[in-house]
């Protein structure tokens, strides 16, 4: 069997074979295999395999009429074998979902896609590219931090049952020294313990049972939905459906990012002074505490504690700084552009330049990929995409676009790009999904854009318009928020939480507003604060670190509270 392919695949290879001759295959040529050898565990055509007899006439050949058998003799590698056909060969990209595929998978699936390309075709100088060169050196940084979260959850698991036996150790240590009144103390210190274990598993309990009712919501709608035969039931239950999983959406954002709950116990000084007068053997805690929870709340206002300034301009700058992005990689570094000297900048943790890129047109957002890549929009119409490897910063890829390229976002392989009046959906490879928003209605309607951290909002500032437009990735205006303090509203970003803020630069202001968009919840930096015309902003979630760049040869760093 095989399958007919189009456009450029087809010059490369007319015809896709279930099993292809492995003697043709190794001279370059493309012929059907109607044989296979258990021995030589290869495939041969009916040319091939007169030879192959003559050859190895002891050796046990199987025809098409015994195909099935071939399956399990094929001789592919886990890794060649596709996940969603049996052992079917993975043969094919389809660059359109940047998706590896057999055979079978683009004659199901794949038919309509615009670019399929035969894997052959991709491989050639693949080890000479820089992607894969230094690919050994990501995976290793990858699995490091992995490594990372799972001795350190490890660990926690661990001192939590430390923290247990040293609290019983302290205890019973306490009891020996006041033996008469221990028996009554012992009691209410460990009710005092056990209420605050049950309120600690209440508060997990909780979230479990919150995530267990979408579930069965969930569960629920969709085998309504599934079963029912009434198009009006099913109308109902599709869109409850997709009330709860926008739900669930929003539970998963506000639960992802909560710490471990842990217990300590802490021993009162003034115990045997003062025994006759505690009601316990000391205090347990549990950290984290309600308190500093509030912090982790989607509905958090914060303030600043401390402002600090960092000198980004280098002696080859020829002018003052031009901060129009900012992003952090997963190392601590942070990646800055600079319009007005036209290059890229790198920082260290310490908020030092360690590595520059000059840049072949002045730089304005940018956005974090993957890993250690990042994209950057041009004024030359284009999107470039930057790799970091230690302190060096190189151009890996470039794409040209027929329209501005100003703001720039990236979610789950999706690249939206706007111009100044509108955003466009684009796959990682260039090609276009859809334009999702436009404005023409003045000539600065879309700015430094940034999609939500659940991939469900477009916050717009709406430079022309002095407002902050919040829209779902069909283009849909979901909000409009017009403020005295968002007077040219030029950046927007959001925290791994869902907080929001804003940078305007006319009114020289960060705004906090709530995750739809809809309102402002705090002006949390001003001009005397230490701001002048700020057009770049990130939060750092680790530290909760808001950074701000402008016109400016300084970066500021505001730490929020």
């Amino acid at each position: 069997m095989a399958y007919n392919l189009e456009s450029s695949f087809q010059q490369a290879s007319d015809l896709i074979h279930d099993f292809t001759c492995s003697p043709c295959k190794d001279d370059g040529l493309n012929n059907e295999a109607h044989f296979f050898c258990d021995e030589c565990k290869k495939y041969y055509c009916n040319n091939c395999v007169q030879l192959h007899n003559k050859l190895f006439r002891t050796h046990s050949v199987l025809g098409r009429q015994d195909v099935s058998k071939w399956v399990g003799y094929a001789g592919l590698s886990p890794i060649e074998k596709c996940d969603k056909h049996g052992d079917k060969k993975l043969e094919l990209l389809c660059e359109d979902h940047d998706e590896l595929c057999c055979p079978i998978c683009v004659s199901l699936t794949h038919r309509m896609c615009q670019s399929i390309k035969h894997i052959p075709d991709l491989s050639k100088g693949l080890k000479t590219q820089i992607d894969f060169k230094k690919l050994p050196a990501d995976v290793d940084t990858i699995t490091t931090r992995l490594q990372g979260i799972t001795k350190k959850r490890t660990h926690n698991k661990q001192s939590l049952k430390d923290s247990g036996k040293k609290i019983l150790a302290e205890i019973k240590s306490l009891r020996k020294k006041v033996i008469e009144k221990f028996d009554d103390i012992e009691k209410k210190t460990k009710d005092i313990l056990e209420n605050q274990l049950h309120e600690a598993d209440d508060f997990l309990q909780d979230d479990i049972d919150k995530c267990t009712k979408l579930t069965d919501k969930l569960k629920t709608y969709l085998n309504t939905i599934q079963s029912q035969q009434d198009d009006n039931i099913s109308y109902i239950a599709y869109k409850k459906c997709k009330d709860k999983m926008s739900d669930a959406e929003s539970l998963l954002q506000e639960l992802s990012t909560k710490p471990d709950t842990s217990l300590t116990f802490q021993a009162d000084p003034r115990f045997e002074q003062c025994l006759s007068g505690l009601n316990a053997l000391g205090k347990i805690i549990t950290f984290p505490s309600k308190d500093m929870l509030n912090k982790f709340d989607i509905s958090h206002v914060f303030k600043i504690k401390a402002r600090s300034q960092y000198i980004v301009k280098m002696p080859s700058d020829k002018k003052m700084c031009g901060i129009n992005g900012i992003c952090k990689l997963p190392g601590g570094e942070i990646l800055i552009t600079d319009y007005n000297n036209t290059n890229l900048k790198l920082l260290n943790s310490q908020y030092q330049v360690t590595a520059t890129c000059d840049l072949p047109a002045k730089p304005n957002h940018l956005c974090h990929i993957a890993g250690y890549e990042a994209a950057v929009t041009l004024d030359d119409k284009s999107v470039h995409y930057i790799t970091v490897a230690g302190s060096t910063l190189t151009v890996s890829r470039k794409m040209t676009f027929p329209h501005d390229c100003i703001g720039i976002s990236h979610h789950n392989g999706n690249l939206y790009v706007g111009s100044w009046t509108a955003i466009y959906q684009y796959t990682m490879s260039g090609q276009l999904v859809k334009k999702i928003y436009e404005d023409n209605s003045a000539s600065g309607t879309v700015n430094a854009f940034t999609v939500s951290r659940d991939g469900t909002k477009i916050y717009i500032p709406a430079s022309s318009h002095n407002k902050l437009i919040t829209i779902d990735t069909s283009g849909n205006i979901l909000s409009t928020l017009l403020d005295p303090d968002i007077n040219w509203p030029y950046s927007v970003c959001v925290s791994d939480r869902g907080h929001t803020f804003v940078c305007s630069n006319c009114s020289k202001t960060v705004t906090q507003v709530d995750k739809d968009g809809k309102h402002k919840l705090a002006t949390v930096a001003i001009w005397k604060g230490g701001l002048r015309n700020p057009s770049s902003i990130w939060f750092d979630n680790p530290t909760s670190n808001l950074i701000v760049g402008g016109c400016q040869n300084e970066l500021s760093v505001f730490a929020l509270e």
